[in-house]
């Protein structure tokens, strides 16, 4: 509650400069980990006791280690991707801050308040409201000779996709709409919320970006729905292409192709058609 001003200043400083963030929310985390990157690449990094404000960087006496080998690094950032926790959208996040400042302004300075504040239901929309000026996506998941899995899940929080090359097109706030490679079913549809990045530079996938999953309930039972490549593309009205370079099918997707763009008509109907499967579920339950 009191680092509502700091969060504040934090989410402003940001968007005035244009400066890409995420807010995690988990109440358990205690460790400190600052990493700078260059064209993608992470260069240097500090695992500290310092928090990131001017006392903890500036003031405090701290700890800590400087981290300039890049496979070290790149370890410390698989590592942070693999923390259990809920990223916050900038609504959810201005949502929280105007509820705890209202809440402040309404108790007495001298007064101990008897906290009957809820702000954990404004964690997750009710709904998914897409962004004007998003660019679709479709990405395929796995490859010739590692199929995915009938048995494998998504997560239903955060994922990261990997790519053979930049994904240079692809920014944040755009949508991937996945599928599986070897069962052609849709896996389900990913916000973009950071920029490419070299994760491992031998790997055949060496580019990886990471996704918030939009719809967990559709991916947490992909397998159970019939939408693949070839009736989304069936379902369309034959008239509209269905790619943004005027394509009608998705068959290059059979030849490897890493993503292909799609248009905004054709992106969100295969949109509707995942949420509508999910609640075709739960009415047939």
């Amino acid at each position: 509650m009191r680092k509502a001003n700091s969060l504040h200043s934090f989410l402003f400083n940001c968007l005035t400069n244009s400066i890409a963030f995420r807010v995690h929310e988990d109440s358990k985390l205690h460790g400190k980990i600052y990493i700078a990157h260059k064209n993608g690449v992470p260069i240097r990094g500090i695992i500290t006791s310092a928090n990131f404000t001017d006392n903890g960087l500036n003031q405090n006496h701290e700890w800590g280690v400087l981290v300039e080998d890049q496979e070290a690094l790149k370890k410390v950032i698989a590592d942070i991707g693999k923390v259990s926790s809920h990223a916050l959208t900038r609504e959810e996040l201005q949502g929280i801050i105007k509820n705890i400042d209202s809440y402040a302004k309404n108790e007495e300075v001298h007064k101990v308040p008897k906290f009957d504040l809820e702000v954990g239901h404004l964690f997750k929309k009710k709904t998914v409201e897409l962004k004007p000026d998003v660019r679709y996506f479709i990405k395929p998941v796995g490859s010739s000779d590692r199929p995915f899995e009938t048995t494998r899940k998504l997560n239903s929080d955060f994922e990261k996709m990997h790519f053979s090359r930049r994904p240079t097109p692809v920014r944040i706030g755009d949508i991937l709409i996945c599928n599986g490679v070897g069962t052609t079913k849709l896996l389900g549809y990913f916000e973009v919320i950071s920029e490419p990045y070299i994760w491992d530079s031998t790997s055949q996938w060496s580019w990886e970006l990471e996704v918030k999953n939009l719809c967990p309930e559709y991916s947490e039972s992909w397998n159970t729905f019939n939408n693949t490549i070839a009736s989304i593309v069936a379902s369309y009205d034959h008239v509209h292409p269905v790619t943004n370079v005027g394509g009608s099918t998705l068959g290059a997707l059979q030849f490897g192709r890493g993503r292909i763009q799609l248009t905004e008509e054709f992106a969100k109907h295969v949109i509707e058609l995942m949420e509508g499967s999910v609640k075709a579920k739960k009415e047939n339950k």
